[in-house]
């Protein structure tokens, strides 16, 4: 029989696939050992780059092309709002006006909801930051665990996926940045399984369509390394396969997909696939019992997924997945600590300022401020992280807050902690999702219980309160009463302007309602769209208390 074209691409690319990887890593390692000489040598980059940019000319920011000590002097701290000029000019002249690389596409945001942002991703990016960096990541992967390439069934990367794009700005495709399709040049991202089927534009673009065809193709294979962004993916795919298991054993049987001609009838995958179905409770390891290894995003609101991953994929070892988003790369991960990873300091001069400035109003108020640099700041310690990106956007506050766990070598070791300004005040308490985070801990650790997906909103009325919904192994109103007393209690600890409302009375007592395991996880994956499947984030914190009604019925 002959090989098919996937396979063959496979093959060929296995080898340098590897090689770079793990040459991308090496890099990388020999740059955490030099952070300050690295962060020089970064600015210095995008300096260049810009100084010859539209804007900087007409700005006078060229200026610091000789001096690039008053980088920080010059040119001012940003939100992303701020460059709407300069990107709405760029998306016509193409290049030229932020930095002097070409814009090859725009990328968009995954938010559900107001205008998708138009990041520039420009051939300089590409080359020297972007790609770098995932193919670094990769090679921590290869590094630890080989065997994710000892095959062309090896591995399922969710994490990337190609798709045909629709949506053009003056000619210039706008598309998420997880979607790898088509390839700018001969160094855009090149993994093995490019040409794969489940991975090319021909599969499925809903996430359940996509989803069955990634199972049914890897069904019965010695499937090793699962990769996933969002943790909720890995869970969405055990039970896909649970309630798509009459249509795969079919599909196995006959050698179909959905019902037409696929390949080869498989009997030993499907009897293997209904032996597990059989059992009722179910784990991706049953389904795959070759799997050595996950990764996902495992810290900060991700780590409450951890219990449903430990019973998804039980005994299967993890990695994180880098801490990044559509304006840039913050942490790649350089071996398997779930809490922090390195600050990634060749992907952008990075500075910080304390997370206890009101760095927001102080931008509104075009008030100065100083900035800290790599190696100025403390470990214990929360900041406001502000990016230079390769692809223009100087000085860019995203709003993101991260925490400062350790430092070796000079290098921060952070992770990602809640974003500035998502919070609940109904009296100037400024509760964090944190804060309700740690303090769901500690109530249900008091119980005897683990902590799961939540989901908090704000209730209004004569007297206002917050209300929980969080999903425990025996719900009910007993158990109710004492998480509510415990999460109470605990959250006055760790906020003191929330202990001070309560004890006034201008704040009545949190309430905490337990649902049935997975009633939060339906609830989420109902919420997941075709354009932002891969990218979806679940967001414990809600504006307002519809969720509920939904979840518990009032």
């Amino acid at each position: 029989m002959d090989t098919p074209h996937w396979q063959e691409h496979w093959n060929a690319r296995r080898t340098a696939f590897v090689e770079e990887c793990l040459q991308a890593r090496d890099e990388l390692l020999v740059e955490l050992k030099d952070p300050q000489g690295t962060q020089r040598r970064v600015l210095e980059d995008i300096i260049e780059l810009c100084a010859g940019s539209l804007h900087w000319k007409e700005k006078g920011y060229d200026a610091v092309a000789t001096d690039p000590d008053r980088f920080r002097a010059v040119l001012p701290v940003m939100r992303y709002n701020d460059f709407s000029a300069e990107i709405e000019r760029e998306t016509r002249t193409k290049g030229g006006v932020l930095s002097s690389s070409p814009v090859l596409r725009w990328l968009k945001t995954s938010g559900t909801t107001g205008v998708p942002k138009r990041v520039p991703y420009t051939l300089h990016w590409l080359l020297k930051y972007r790609v770098p960096a995932i193919k670094a990541m990769w090679g921590t992967y290869l590094e630890h665990h080989p065997e994710l390439l000892a095959h062309p069934h090896a591995t399922l990367d969710t994490q990337t996926l190609r798709e045909d794009v629709y949506d053009f700005v003056h000619g210039v495709q706008h598309q998420a940045i997880s979607n790898r399709h088509p390839q700018i040049n001969s160094r855009d991202w090149n993994p093995p399984w490019y040409e794969s089927p489940w991975f090319g534009p021909d599969a499925p673009t809903s996430h359940v369509g996509r989803m069955y065809h990634r199972i049914r193709h890897l069904l019965g294979t010695e499937l090793h390394f699962i990769s996933a962004i969002n943790p909720s993916t890995l869970v969405s795919l055990r039970d896909l396969i649970a309630e798509h298991s009459e249509a795969l054993v079919r599909d196995l049987r006959a050698g179909t997909m959905e019902g037409k001609p696929y390949g080869e009838p498989d009997e030993k995958a499907a009897r293997h696939l209904q032996s597990v179905l059989a059992q009722g409770e179910f784990s991706l390891k049953d389904v795959w019992p070759s799997l050595t290894l996950y990764s996902c995003w495992l810290s900060a609101s991700a780590e409450l997924y951890r219990t449903k991953l430990e019973a998804v994929l039980p005994g299967v070892s993890k990695m994180p997945f880098m801490s990044c988003g559509t304006e840039g790369v913050t942490t790649i991960p350089v071996d398997d600590s779930l809490d922090s990873q390195p600050l990634a300091v060749g992907q952008a001069f990075f500075e910080f300022v304390p997370a206890d400035v009101p760095l927001g109003e102080l931008i509104d108020q075009g008030a100065e401020f100083e900035t800290l640099l790599v190696g100025e700041v403390e470990a214990g310690r929360d900041y406001h992280l502000i990016m230079t990106q390769g692809n223009g956007l100087y000085r860019l506050w995203t709003g993101d807050v991260y925490r400062v766990d350790r430092i070796m070598d000079g290098t921060p070791w952070v992770h990602f902690v809640h974003r500035d300004g998502v919070y609940h005040s109904f009296t100037g308490e400024k509760i964090t999702e944190s804060q309700v985070t740690d303090a769901i801990k500690q109530g249900m650790a008091a119980g005897g219980l683990d902590t799961g997906l939540y989901m908090c909103g704000p209730m209004w009325g004569e007297l206002p309160r917050y209300v929980v919904v969080s999903e425990a192994p025996e719900p009910g109103p007993e158990l109710d009463g004492t998480l509510s007393t415990a999460v109470d209690e605990a959250l006055r600890e760790i906020n003191i302007e929330y202990a001070s409302k309560r004890d006034s009375g201008r704040l009545g007592p949190l309430e905490l309602v337990t649902v049935q395991r997975d009633s939060i996880t339906a609830y989420i994956e109902a919420r997941r769209q075709a354009g932002n499947s891969t990218q979806y984030k679940y967001k414990p914190f809600q504006a307002d208390i519809d969720f509920v009604a939904e979840l518990v019925g009032r």
